[in-house]
C-alpha cells in the first residue's frame, strides 16, 4: 500500500512539472521524443488511476474526472476526452462535456467515435444554431456521413413540418381549444399495437368522443408513407376521424431505414468500451430522434398556436376519461399533467385489456380497472425486499394490504402540455419529452398537475424484460446507489416529484395507509437527502470558492 501512495505522489509531482515544461515546450516550438514519452507515461498513469477510482467506488466521479482531466491536459488523446465527457455526463455536467468534446473535435474532426460522442452530446444539451453547425461542418469533412445526412434532413424538414401543422390548426379553428395529439409509430408490429390498443382507448367514450366536445382535436401520426396506407384502410382508425382531424407527417424511407445505412458506413468501426460496431449506437440515436422529433414539431406548433398538447407513444394505453381529465386541468390553469406510466408484460397486459374491448373494437378501460391490473400485475422488482430496501430506480413500490398499492416514483411523464406557457427550446433533439423536460422548463409546482391516483393511468406494453430488471436481477439496491444514480438526473423539481406518492387501490384501512406511507416517506427521504448531498459536493466542485 506504501509503494502504490508513492508512486501516486510521484506521478501527482511529475504530472505538475511537466504540464509546466509542456507550456514551456509549447512556447519555444520544442517536442522532442523523450518528452512525449514522458508525457505519455504520466497521462496513462493518471488515465489508469481516475478509471481505478471510478471503478472502485463511483460516488467519487469528482476524483477520478480530476485525475482524467490532468491525462487529458497532457495529451488530448481524443479516447481520454470520450471517457472525461462520459464522466462529465454522469456527474450531471453536461456543458462541461460539450466544452471538452469540442476542443478534441478541432483537433480530431475525422475521429469517428469522437465524432459520434459530440453529435450525440449536443443533440441532447447543445443550442440549435450549435447542432446545425456542427453537421454542416461534419458534411463539409465527409459529405457521405451516414449519421450527419440523417440529422439533416430532419432539421431541413422540422421548420416545414412546423408551419404545416399550424397551418392545419388555424383553419380549422371554430371557437374550441384545440387540442393535439401526436405520436409516432411505423411498420409493424407497433402500427398493428397503435391501432387495436392506443386507438382503440382514444375511442373510448370519455376520451375523443367527450373531447371533442370541448376542443377541436388534430390527430398528428408521424409515420411512412406505406404505415399510413395501412391505417386508413383499417375500419376502426378510420373512425378517429369522426371526432378529430387526422395527419399524417411522412418520414421518407432513408429516415425509416436508418439502420442499414449506419450499418452500411459504420459498422466496421470499433468501439474501444463496447463488443458493438458504432452502427448500433448510431442507429440506437436515430430513433430517439424520430421519436422526439414528433413530439417537438407538435410542441412547436402548439405553442405558436396556443394548443394543448398530449405526446403518446404507440405502445402506452390510457383509461377511459383520461383525455377530458387532462384538457380539464390545463383549462383550469395548470400548464402541464405529469403520470407515471407503469410497463406492464406485454402477454399479461394485453388480454387483460382485450376483456374490455366492446363489440365495435373499441376499449373502454375504467380508472378502477386499471387500478386492479397494477395491484394484481405490477412486477415484483418494482417493490421493495423484505428489509425495505428498493430494487429498480424508476419506481418504488410498497403494498398496502391485499388490494392497495404505494408509489414514489422519480420518472414521470408529461402527459399533456400548454407549451405557450413555459420558455423551453422546442428544436431538433434526441431527448424525450419527461421529467428532465420539464426540470428544464420555467414551469413551476403550482403550474403542474402531477397525477396521484387512477384517474389519468398509462398502462405501457413491454416485451421483454427490462433494462432494470436485466442489470440487477431482483436484488436490492443500496440508499447510495439509487440516490447516486438520482443525482445524475438531478434537478429543481426532482426531489418534490420523487416525494410525491401516488396511490392505487381503495383506502379501505386509513391505518394500514398511514403506517405503510410513513415508513415509505423514510426511505424516499434517506435517498433524496442522500441526492442532495451528491449535489451540494457537485456545486462545491464548479464553484469558484478558493
Amino acid at each position: 500500500m506504501r509503494g502504490q501512495a508513492r508512486r501516486r505522489a510521484l506521478r501527482a509531482r511529475m504530472s505538475s512539472l511537466l504540464q509546466r515544461r509542456a507550456a514551456e515546450l509549447r512556447e519555444g516550438g520544442r517536442h522532442s521524443w523523450l518528452w512525449c514519452r514522458a508525457r505519455d507515461f504520466v497521462a496513462s498513469g493518471l488515465l489508469k488511476e481516475g478509471s481505478r477510482i471510478w471503478a472502485d467506488d463511483p460516488h467519487q466521479i469528482h476524483k477520478a474526472i480530476e485525475k482524467t482531466e490532468q491525462a487529458w491536459t497532457l495529451t488530448h488523446d481524443p479516447k481520454i476526452a470520450i471517457q472525461l465527457a462520459t464522466m462529465y455526463d454522469r456527474a450531471d455536467r453536461n456543458q462541461d462535456a460539450l466544452v471538452v468534446l469540442q476542443e478534441a473535435s478541432r483537433r480530431d474532426p475525422r475521429h469517428p467515435l469522437l465524432r459520434h460522442h459530440a453529435a450525440i452530446a449536443l443533440l441532447r444539451h447543445g443550442t440549435a444554431d450549435d447542432v446545425r453547425d456542427f453537421f454542416v461542418s461534419v458534411l463539409r469533412i465527409d459529405p457521405d456521413d451516414a449519421f450527419a445526412q440523417f440529422v439533416m434532413s430532419l432539421l431541413d424538414s422540422y421548420d416545414v413540418w412546423v408551419d404545416e401543422l399550424v397551418s392545419s390548426i388555424e383553419r380549422t379553428r371554430d371557437g374550441r381549444q384545440p387540442f393535439v395529439i401526436s405520436c409516432p409509430v411505423w411498420g409493424q408490429p407497433f402500427s398493428d399495437s397503435f391501432v387495436h390498443y392506443l386507438c382503440a382507448s382514444l375511442l373510448s367514450p370519455n376520451n375523443l368522443p367527450e373531447l371533442a366536445k370541448r376542443c377541436s382535436v388534430h390527430l398528428v401520426i408521424f409515420t411512412t408513407a406505406e404505415t399510413a396506407s395501412c391505417l386508413t384502410a383499417d375500419p376502426l382508425f378510420a373512425r378517429l376521424e369522426e371526432y378529430a382531424t387526422v395527419r399524417f407527417v411522412r418520414y421518407t424511407e432513408k429516415q425509416i431505414n436508418f439502420g442499414k445505412y449506419m450499418e452500411a458506413h459504420y459498422g466496421r468501426e470499433e468501439v474501444f468500451y463496447s463488443h458493438r460496431s458504432l452502427a448500433f449506437y448510431y442507429a440506437r440515436n436515430c430513433k430517439f430522434a424520430l421519436m422526439s422529433c414528433a413530439h417537438y414539431v407538435a410542441l412547436a406548433a402548439g405553442r405558436t398556436t396556443d394548443a394543448f398538447v398530449s405526446c403518446e407513444v404507440a405502445d402506452t394505453i390510457p383509461n377511459d376519461g383520461a383525455l377530458t381529465l387532462m384538457a380539464a386541468r390545463l383549462a383550469d390553469g395548470v400548464d402541464a399533467v405529469l403520470v407515471n406510466c407503469i410497463q406492464i408484460d406485454g402477454e399479461i397486459l394485453r388480454p387483460l385489456l382485450d376483456r374490455t374491448r366492446r363489440e365495435d373494437g373499441v376499449l373502454q378501460i375504467s380508472s378502477d380497472y386499471c387500478a386492479r391490473i397494477l395491484v394484481e400485475h405490477m412486477p415484483e422488482y418494482n417493490f421493495v425486499d423484505p428489509s425495505g430496501l428498493p430494487r429498480t430506480r424508476l419506481r418504488i413500490c410498497w403494498r398496502v394490504g391485499a388490494d392497495g398499492i404505494l408509489v414514489h416514483g422519480n420518472h414521470y411523464h408529461p402527459i399533456c402540455l400548454r407549451p405557450k406557457a413555459f420558455a423551453h427550446p422546442l428544436r431538433l433533439t434526441i431527448d424525450p419529452i419527461d421529467s428532465r423536460f420539464i426540470d428544464r422548463s420555467s414551469l413551476e409546482m403550482d403550474r403542474i398537475h402531477l397525477v396521484q391516483d387512477a384517474s389519468i393511468v398509462g398502462l405501457s406494453l413491454e416485451d421483454g424484460a427490462l433494462p432494470e430488471q436485466l442489470e440487477h436481477a431482483g436484488g436490492p439496491l443500496p440508499i447510495a446507489d439509487v440516490a447516486f444514480w438520482l443525482w445524475g438526473y438531478w434537478g429543481r423539481l426532482r426531489a418534490a416529484f420523487f416525494r410525491s406518492p401516488l396511490r392505487f387501490g381503495p383506502v379501505t384501512s386509513r391505518e394500514e395507509w398511514t403506517r405503510v406511507e410513513a415508513g415509505a416517506s423514510a426511505v424516499v427521504d434517506a435517498i433524496v437527502d442522500r441526492a442532495e448531498r451528491f449535489e451540494e459536493s457537485h456545486r462545491v466542485t464548479k464553484s469558484w470558492h478558493l
